[in-house]
């Protein structure tokens, strides 16, 4: 087969489906739309390309004149059949080809804002243009969708079993190991450095060093043009590294951690798992995974393991066999081929729901999943669509109308062709839903699983657009349109699903209180407290370190405002041992403010003083003992459930919070803190305690209080209240 590759990027991604292609025997080509120009011919006598004015934006309204041109590129190359390997490239061939075409887009591609109107007219040219469209997971999938995708959404077939050379990527000699950072291509220089300052001390520990190098930069435009093999490329490219650690999420990525798998050196790679990677990791079996100070853990046991199999003990690997429904060692241009010429309706997603047969649950928030380890509500989001996944497949809808009505439809059908129906759960958010018939189509969708068997539960997040406090829509009219469409969405939806759901028992009582002052009833709520991610545990991180072990920290991360408690624990503090260790994880914002309270209060020159700005989830404790301060002031301490609190169970460090805080009777109860008089003397006390004490309810937290235990436990409820609503 001849076949034509239209591209905008040139890296792992596209070099390892090159490679795959010209090894099954076919001749590729490979034409730049963006540069434009060749970066592969097989023949060379083949000079015709495009002029550089046909990839100028003002073109595209001259559509006859580029897609001549085209034409003659084809004709001259006589090519079965053209791939487009990028969503610019996608876009291009939509609006100048008159053939047809393979769309293959990578992890990545949609990620833009709608500000960015030269890739949302590619997208818009896309879909019009084929119907169908090959996506890396359902992330993808859900991000076409809320860029109006029309077409049919499908996932890239396996690529395993077409990348093995028996070229070794890593060095397995028995010395100290040399860790390599891959990151994405322009990934944000703050965030690299606090991943890689983490990453780094565990290598030091080891008796090693880490370097931090782009995963695209194990093969670039100018390894195509001198033909190089990716496998050999990124060999030479890797070479004198022990460990990989591949952070963040790129186009390139998942062809470069397959590559890794086929050399046989899975065991000596870390993976961060985001949304994209987790679905490859879990595709794969791979499970040295983790997420924040998770992944430094990962790399210490990682660096254990590969020191002991280097010293002659077996420790095994990570698999890289085949996953279901594809056949790794297919040819995969052919199967593309295939792929585009059986029917199919452009309504359709390869959803892992549509596989399944279980009971089928449905997902529901105001925003869609975000890739982020910080943050409280993207963090519950996430955690909460992952945790029903694994009660069954999950389909997902969000508020953005041309992802709801899709994936609503889609269930609907599902449900009227016999498919039984699992669990609703939706999540609003901060705000009113800013589409105003969505709740009533939630409210619907809820009906209809009820009809179908199902059950239903409403996440409510928080009514501070019901408060009245300064600095907060001042304007009248802005607040009283907020509260009226707030109340309505409730109302919409509470009609409907068979529970209310809470942050917490005492949330529940504050948002009664707001909607009794506002002429509304009091509901009934079921507390859903936000819970532990294995995903990002790190109670090893200090060992891996080699953190201080007769040290204790006492670690304070949150605001510099009238909102949280610091005054007294500040006053505390200054009575206390000097030999503690006293950290400060703020915004960069309030470094200064930070400051003036630390003067004020005596601490500015203590011994063990911290600042530090970066994300709690890159924090690097200084000892082997940790204590995490969650304090908050006002009715926002007696009726929230800080998110805070579970990040710091995830890390192994007690808990001190004030004892009319709402989080109080928790941590108490599951002894992994103290709860202490809202005073100067009694946060010293809290802490004394503290220092005197371990807890044991740490471990068990971390295993019993899990997002797949919320969710069962919301079950469980629902199943016990089965016959209170009609």
């Amino acid at each position: 087969m001849r076949a034509l590759f239209l591209v905008s990027h040139y890296g792992p991604a596209e070099a390892a489906l090159v490679d795959h292609a010209t090894g099954c025997g076919h001749q590729v080509d490979i034409l730049d739309v963006q540069g434009p120009g060749w970066l592969q011919r097989s023949a060379p006598q083949n000079g015709h390309g495009l002029n550089r004015w046909a990839t100028y934006w003002p073109m595209r309204s001259a559509r006859n004149q580029v897609a001549r041109m085209l034409r003659k590129v084809i004709d001259q190359g006589a090519y079965d059949a053209v791939f487009t390997m990028s969503l610019p490239a996608a876009g291009f061939a939509a609006r100048y080809l008159e053939e047809g075409f393979v769309p293959v887009l990578w992890r990545g591609d949609l990620d833009f804002s709608a500000a960015r109107t030269l890739l949302t007219e590619d997208v818009q040219d896309l879909t019009a243009a084929v119907d169908r469209i090959f996506l890396q997971d359902e992330y993808e999938f859900d991000k076409a969708l809320s860029k109006s995708s029309r077409s049919a959404h499908l996932l890239h077939l396996d690529p395993r079993g077409t990348l093995a050379t028996g070229v070794p990527m890593l060095d397995r000699r028995p010395s100290g190991p040399q860790v390599v950072m891959l990151h994405p291509e322009g990934v944000a220089q703050d965030r690299c450095e606090a991943q890689a300052g983490m990453l780094r001390q565990v290598a030091e520990h080891h008796g090693g060093t880490l370097t931090t190098l782009s995963a695209s930069a194990l093969y670039r435009r100018r390894d195509v043009h001198r033909r190089r093999p990716l496998a050999g490329t990124a060999a030479a490219r890797l070479e004198g590294f022990t460990h990989v650690v591949l952070t963040g999420s790129s186009r390139d990525h998942q062809a470069v951690a397959d590559l890794l798998l086929e050399a046989g050196d899975g065991d000596r790679l870390v993976v961060e798992e985001t949304i994209g990677m987790g679905y490859w990791a879990a595709d794969r079996g791979f499970t040295r995974t983790g997420r924040g100070a998770r992944l430094a853990g990962a790399l210490h046991e990682v660096l254990d393991l590969t020191s002991a199999a280097d010293d002659g003990e077996d420790q095994g690997g990570q698999p890289s066999g085949p996953s279901s429904g594809t056949q790794p060692g297919q040819d995969l241009l052919r199967g593309y081929l295939a792929a585009m010429g059986r029917p199919v309706e452009r309504s359709y997603e390869q959803l892992q729901a549509l596989q399944d047969s279980g009971p089928l649950n449905v997902f529901f928030s105001t925003s869609p999943l975000e890739d982020r380890t910080d943050g409280a509500r993207p963090q519950r989001v996430r955690n909460m669509a992952t945790a029903l996944d694994r009660q069954g497949s999950s389909v997902r809808l969000y508020s953005t109308p041309s992802v709801f009505e899709r994936r609503a439809k889609l269930v609907e059908r599902l449900l009227d062709s016999g498919r039984p129906a699992g669990l609703l759960y939706g999540e609003n958010s901060t705000s009113p839903i800013p589409f105003e018939h969505i709740p009533g189509a939630v409210a619907t969708l809820a009906q209809t699983m009820r009809r179908h068997g199902g059950r239903s539960a409403w996440f409510v997040r928080d009514l501070h657009w019901l408060e009245e406090f300064d600095g907060y829509l001042d304007e009248a009219d802005r607040r009283a349109q907020m509260q009226h469409d707030g109340l309505r969405e409730l109302q919409v939806v509470e009609a409907a699903v068979d529970v209310l759901v809470a942050p917490s028992d005492a949330a529940g009582t504050g948002f009664n209180a707001l909607l009794e002052r506002h002429g509304e009833p009091a509901r009934t709520w079921f507390a859903l407290p936000p819970a532990v991610a294995p995903q990002n545990t790190a109670a090893g991180l200090p060992e891996a370190i080699g953190a201080d072990e007769e040290s204790t920290t006492l670690l304070y991360a949150g605001g510099v405002s009238e909102l949280y408690g610091l005054d007294e624990y500040l006053a505390a503090l200054n009575g206390l041992d000097e030999s503690l260790l006293l950290d400060f994880v703020v915004r960069p914002l309030e470094v200064g403010r930070l400051h003036a309270m630390l003067e004020l209060h005596g601490l500015q020159a203590h011994p063990g003083l911290r600042v530090i700005t970066e994300s709690l989830e890159w924090y690097v404790p200084r000892s082997r003992r940790t204590i995490g301060a969650v304090l908050l002031g006002g009715s926002y301490a007696r009726f929230s459930f800080p998110y805070k609190t579970m990040s710091l169970i995830e890390r192994g460090y007690a808990v001190l919070c004030f004892e009319d805080m709402a989080i109080a009777d928790f941590v108490q109860d599951r002894r992994i803190g103290v709860a202490c008089p809202r005073s100067q003397d009694g946060v010293r006390e809290g802490i004394q305690a503290l220092l005197r004490h371990d807890l044991a309810g740490l471990t068990q937290a971390r295993e019993q209080e899990t997002w797949d235990v919320r969710v069962a436990g919301l079950i469980a409820h629902l199943d016990r209240t089965a016959d209170v609503r009609p």
